[in-house]
């Protein structure tokens, strides 16, 4: 009897963890039932998706803030095949992210333009590069709750105003 793919938990080789973008993200999380949601494993350059990896089922968990980053805390419920829809709509919206880039460069305005509007034109392209890529992977982190606040310690007080 051979098992089903779709529900059997997948071998994790590449945990998802990134720094400032960079590293494997989980990106176009969709939801499937009530708890459960379809999220892409991506290989990413400071939040540009390069290469899809796998599609997971998964059940998001918490997220917690540690230096500059959240660690999502996630059960992997199972796994599907990835859907080329989702995959050609990254890739489109990186190219929309990246398009004022490359014709800021082919262009080199640099030659036309006061310095002022040149470096207005490029802190603008930069922004809309960085700013599209940002929010459009920030997608799934409303899925993960906020943990819960720890209790005092036995004997502990809150704090209270100053006399």
């Amino acid at each position: 009897m051979r098992r089903n793919s779709m529900t059997r938990p997948p071998r994790v080789w590449l945990k998802p963890y990134s720094v400032n973008g960079t590293g494997i993200r989980l990106l176009d999380y969709r939801q499937v039932s009530a708890d459960v949601y379809e999220a892409t494993r991506w290989v990413t350059f400071f939040f540009v998706p390069l290469i899809p990896i796998s599609t997971w089922l998964i059940r998001p968990g918490t997220a917690e803030g540690h230096g500059t980053g959240v660690a999502y805390q996630f059960q992997i419920v199972g796994s599907r095949p990835m859907r080329v829809d989702a995959i050609l709509r990254k890739y489109a919206i990186t190219v929309a992210a990246l398009i004022p880039l490359v014709l800021l460069l082919w262009l080199k305005p640099e030659q036309a333009l006061p310095p002022s509007i040149q470096l207005t034109i490029t802190v603008g392209a930069v922004a809309w590069c960085f700013g599209l890529l940002f929010f459009s992977a920030r997608s799934g982190s409303h899925l993960y709750s906020a943990p819960a606040a720890q209790p005092l310690p036995t004997g502990g007080h809150p704090p209270g105003r100053s006399a």
